[in-house]
C-alpha cells in the first residue's frame, strides 16, 4: 500500500469502513509531518504533537465510520481541520484567549471587544488571513511579542508601523468574526 503512491479519498474511506488497520498506518504516515509541524509551531512539544497525530487519526477513523458521515472537502483538509481542532482544545485548556483592540477602544463596541472568544474560532479566522496579518496577530496576541520585536521580525520600519498594521489587521479580523458568527457562538 505504501509503495503505490497516494490513495483516492473514496478508497481511503472505503478501507476505513472495512476496518482495514493498514489504512490507519497509511493515514498516520501521510499526515504525520504536517500535523506535527502545526503543533510544534503553535506552542506544542514533541509528545503533544505525537498525541495529536494519533488522536487525529483515531478521530477521523471514528467519524468516517459513522453512518451519517459525509466528506464535504478533501480528506487531507478534513484531517488537518480535525488536528487543529484537537490542538486548539488543548490550548484552550491552558489559557483563555481574549481579543481586545487596545489601539482604538473608544471606537469599538465594548460588548464585542471584551468578549472572551473560543480560541479555535479566532485561530481558524486568523489562518484565513494574509501571511503578514496572520504573523502580526499571532506574534502580538499569542506570543506576546513587543511591537519593536514584531517590527524587526516582519521587517517593518518601526513599532508605530506595527501598531498601525495591527489595527488594520484587527479590523479585518473583527469584520470576519462579525460576518461569520453570532454573539451566542462566542464565549
Amino acid at each position: 500500500m505504501f509503495g503505490i503512491g497516494k490513495l483516492a479519498d473514496h478508497t481511503v474511506l472505503e478501507k476505513l469502513e472495512q476496518a482495514d488497520e493498514q489504512i490507519l498506518i497509511y493515514l498516520y504516515h501521510e499526515h504525520h509531518t504536517a500535523i506535527k509541524s502545526f503543533v510544534l509551531k503553535n506552542d506544542g512539544d514533541e509528545n503533544e504533537a505525537e498525541d495529536i497525530v494519533q488522536n487525529t487519526i483515531i478521530t477521523v477513523w471514528k467519524n468516517a465510520t459513522k453512518s451519517d458521515f459525509v466528506l464535504q472537502s478533501k480528506l487531507s483538509d478534513y484531517i488537518m481541520r480535525t488536528a487543529k481542532n484537537l490542538w486548539f482544545k488543548v490550548l484552550k485548556k491552558r489559557t483563555k484567549f481574549q481579543l481586545v483592540d487596545e489601539s482604538n477602544k473608544a471606537e469599538q463596541d465594548a460588548e464585542i471587544t471584551h468578549l472572551e472568544m473560543n480560541q479555535s474560532i479566532i485561530v481558524s479566522l486568523i489562518d484565513e488571513m494574509d501571511d503578514t496579518s496572520r504573523k502580526l496577530l499571532s506574534y502580538f496576541y499569542f506570543d506576546g511579542l513587543t511591537t519593536k520585536l514584531i517590527a524587526k521580525k516582519l521587517q517593518l520600519a518601526n513599532p508605530n508601523m506595527v501598531k498601525s498594521k495591527k489595527y488594520q489587521c484587527f479590523k479585518k479580523l473583527r469584520t470576519s468574526v462579525m460576518s461569520h458568527y453570532e454573539k451566542d457562538d462566542l464565549g
